[in-house]
């Protein structure tokens, strides 16, 4: 399995009241055409078997075969999920509440089945939710939280789908530091809790916290445009009608250049010294379609 080497980085504030939890009863899946197909789809996407899904796809769901791959894809990647609750239930249609077994994420799970026999699905859709209030995270101390989060670290590492660093902070300290897996696999390195992470587009939520940091101070202001602070911007459309709000939201119609976009996505403000405006111009006038969340790069660059 191809895995993102990440650096997770929890910060948690908790609370240590202790509050317990009661077990609900167990939710059974209706007897209806619906409940039915729903009961087994499960069964089959929980199982990770790639020819019993298979088999069961080619059978009852025979439009979504053929995307098997996808499918197991999005099993490994979930664990599965567990019935929560129901929210509809007719014959032919089911929506219920189920929660997937390798995280805390909800999803609303819609199935729905031909009208007459054998009832082989129509449509099957899983989506996202937040958290609904009626099931809420357990309140733990603190020794069962870092306890539960190492127990966690250590099944993820086993199961191969994790290496990284762990950090699990209270008012700033940390409670919780620990680094697992091969940093490279090839050379045999382990990781440790100072290993630098290629974190790709990850970057763009600290650049953007950077970038509202700069307004909070006074420093530039969202509705101002590009070219209010890169004077010498090459493309002067862009530098006199996109905001830096635009640009922080994707939507200044700067486009993708690819070549460009790989070389300057990678910037670090201290290895190419942009110090100055001149300096940020000269680096973007190769080519004046540079993307915005580089153009904003170079504004940090230039305030940092």
């Amino acid at each position: 399995m191809r895995k993102l080497r990440v650096l997770l980085l929890v910060t948690v504030f908790l609370l240590l009241s202790g509050v317990g939890t009661t077990c609900a009863a167990q939710i059974q899946f209706p007897n209806t055409p619906a409940g039915r197909q729903s009961a087994a789809w499960l069964e089959a996407f929980n199982s990770g078997t790639r020819e019993s899904y298979r088999d069961f796809l080619q059978k009852n769901f025979p439009s979504r075969a053929g995307q098997i791959d996808q499918e197991m894809g999005f099993r490994e990647m979930t664990g599965g999920f567990e019935l929560k609750t129901m929210e509809e239930s007719t014959p032919t249609k089911l929506v219920a509440l189920v929660l997937e077994r390798l995280s805390d994420q909800f999803a609303r799970f819609t199935v729905e089945v031909e009208t007459a026999e054998p009832y082989r699905i129509a449509n099957l859709d899983l989506q996202a939710i937040p958290r609904p209030a009626e099931f809420p995270l357990p309140h733990m101390s603190e020794s069962d939280l870092t306890g539960a989060l190492r127990k966690k670290m250590e099944q993820d590492v086993a199961a191969d789908r994790f290496a990284g660093a762990a950090l699990l902070a209270k008012n700033g300290k940390p409670v919780f530091e620990e680094s697992y897996g091969l940093a490279d696999r090839e050379h045999k390195t382990l990781n440790t809790l100072k290993t630098r992470f290629r974190i790709g587009s990850m970057n763009k939520m600290f650049t953007a916290t950077a970038t509202l940091q700069l307004a909070q101070g006074g420093k530039l202001a969202l509705d101002d445009q590009l070219g209010k602070y890169l004077t010498d911007y090459p493309n002067k459309d862009i530098a006199t009608k996109v905001t830096i709000k635009q640009l922080l939201t994707h939507t200044g119609g700067t486009g993708i250049s690819s070549a460009l976009n790989l070389r300057l996505i990678g910037w670090n403000c201290t290895r190419y010294r942009i110090t100055s405006n001149s300096m940020a111009v000269a680096a973007l006038n190769s080519n004046p379609a540079v993307v915005g969340s580089t153009a904003i790069m170079v504004l940090f660059c230039l305030a940092w």
